[in-house]
């Protein structure tokens, strides 16, 4: 996910510039899909109060991880993700959870290099609202206020 280069397939590569042009965008940052927090506490209260960003003006929301796609992708469908509503976005290499200094090890869960939990919002490139998430299941509602 990172701008100069990206190691998705070219089809499926998305850049922050792109992302964040123009638009008011809800990311939220989990450390790994298909972990317990991550699946029971983070992601459920966005996928309840997604119809609440849109009515706050968001142009997208976004759960964002250092994953491979297809892992990040397939737990959107287990979690029945509208992916209209949500997109999963996946930073393969943790080039941009590096470049922001969102970077943890979380080797002694045997998940490697991922990115902190995070939450903010963006407005055409500018962030308004950042939050290190230590309370995941409130997040969404947090970020929600903030907006």
């Amino acid at each position: 996910m990172n701008d100069a280069d990206s190691n998705l397939a070219k089809d499926n590569a998305v850049s922050m510039t792109h992302l964040f042009q123009n638009k008011k965008v809800a990311v939220f940052g989990v450390p790994a899909p298909f972990t317990g927090t991550c699946t029971t506490a983070h992601y459920p209260p966005y996928q309840r109060l997604q119809n609440e960003f849109k009515a706050k003006g968001f142009d997208a929301v976004v759960c964002y991880s250092v994953a491979d796609p297809y892992a990040h992708y397939n737990w959107g469908l287990a979690m029945g993700n509208d992916f209209d509503s949500i997109a999963f976005l996946a930073d393969v290499d943790g080039e941009w959870a590096r470049s922001n200094d969102l970077e943890r090890d979380y080797t002694g869960a045997s998940l490697g290099h991922r990115s902190a939990r995070f939450s903010m919002v963006v407005e055409d490139g500018i962030v308004k609202a950042f939050n290190l998430v230590e309370d995941a299941e409130k997040d969404a509602e947090v970020l929600l206020q903030q907006a």
